[in-house]
Order: C-alpha cells, then structure tokens, then sequence
C-alpha cells in the first residue's frame, strides 16, 4: 500500500464513530453538494461513497481517487481507468451487492480495504451500522469487485511525465523561433524581405555607393594623367 493510501486510512480512522443528525444530514453530503455536484442537496442523501470522496479530496487525491455520490458510477469509473479488479488489497475500494447479482449496477454499497486475511477482509465504511461510520469485518460474500486508486495514480503521473518529456523536447525548438532576427521594413527593400533577409539601414546603403562614387573619380583622373594636357590632344572633327 502506497504512502498516499496509508494518510487516507488515518484520515478516515478518525471519522469512525461519525453518525447521521436530524433528518440524515452529514457533512459529507453537504460538502458533496458544495464542491462537487452543484446542482443538487446531498446533505441527507445516502453517503457511503461521499464519506470516501470527502477524505480524498482533503488530501488532493481526487482526480486519482473520484468524487462520487452513486457507487455504479464509481466502480464503472474504476472499469474505465483499467484499475478494476476482483483481488482484495490494503487500499482497494470494495463494492458491494446486497442482493448477490455479482453486477456493477446492482452495486449499493461501498468501503475501502485497510487489511486482508485470506478470505476475509478489514474495511472502514460509512452510512453502516445504523448509519455510522464503522470499522467492518467481512467475508467476500456479496463483493462485486475492487477499484484500484494507487493504480489510477502510477498511471496518471506516467502520462504526467510523458507530456513533461514532451515539452522539454520542444523548448530548443521553440526557442530557435524565438532568437530568429525581426523582419523589418524598409522602403525600397522589398526583394530582400522577400528573400528572407533582414533589411539593411540607409547608412549600410550609402557606404557602397560612396565607394563606387571615389573610384569613378580616381579612374577619371588617371585617364586624364595619361592622355596629358588638355591643349595638346587632337581636336574631334
């Protein structure tokens, strides 16, 4: 049994002795009503599973654990997650058919498993006994099945983590994006934005073409150094 589960049990010990007041409200079903299903009284509504939803959702075990009032839903819940079971284990809810039928819809009753001995099971479970909450000692008699919290749990943090490796293996990517230079406009520069490259400034423009301007000069002078004098070269006809 996992850390996790072992709190939760402490947790639930000590509620044992918690009853119903005056027209079968608890404080798990108000709770219920309060924080899970906001549509609805459940301050006197039956509160088998709701005592177990309370304690987990004190703890932060609700998304591995449900948070339900209807104990069908829950076990089918269970079947969904792939953490059903017909294994007994410190832990496991267990869910329960008075009436024998061996099925999920004819579950009505719910606790969770603090121990095993062989074919008889150790449970703490409310709205028992006169509508306390109780420690219980069992056969397996009218059990329908188990769900599984810690396996909910392992598998839930495996799919964490994968979409945690997930995320580290795209930040390089994301920041290769976010390094690439800004596109910025210039006025005449569209063929270079066009190519992908950044714009060049004015002043990155005007050195060229200073440059062509100081060698079209030097060129002109030298061809004047070699032809000599102006008076001395033939006149054109």
């Amino acid at each position: 049994m996992s850390p996790e589960m072992r709190k939760l049990l402490d947790l639930l010990r000590t509620q044992i002795g918690y009853s119903e007041q005056a027209g079968g409200y608890t404080k798990y079903g108000d709770w219920y009503g309060k924080n899970v299903e906001f549509d609805s009284d459940y301050s006197a509504q039956p509160w088998c599973d709701m005592f177990l939803s309370w304690a987990a959702h004190r703890l932060g075990y609700q998304k591995w654990f449900g948070q339900f009032a209807f104990t069908p839903y829950h076990a089918e819940w269970f079947v969904e997650q792939g953490a059903w079971g017909t294994t007994p284990e410190p832990g496991a809810l267990v869910f329960y058919d008075w009436s024998g039928s061996g099925a999920i819809d004819g579950i009505d009753h719910v606790g969770i498993v603090t121990s095993v001995d062989g074919d008889t099971i150790h449970t703490i479970e409310g709205n028992i006994d006169g509508q306390y909450a109780r420690e219980k000692v069992r056969d397996q008699t009218y059990v329908v099945g188990y769900g599984y919290p810690d396996k909910v749990r392992v598998k839930q943090e495996a799919q964490a983590k994968a979409l945690a490796g997930k995320a580290v293996a795209l930040k390089p990517v994301a920041a290769e994006f976010s390094l690439a230079p800004a596109m910025t406009a210039t006025p005449g520069t569209a063929g270079d934005l066009a190519g992908g490259r950044e714009a060049p400034g004015a002043a990155a423009l005007l050195v060229p073409l200073l440059i062509a301007i100081l060698v079209l000069v030097a060129c002109h002078k030298a061809r004047r150094a070699l032809a000599g004098p102006a008076s001395a070269r033939p006149r054109s006809e």
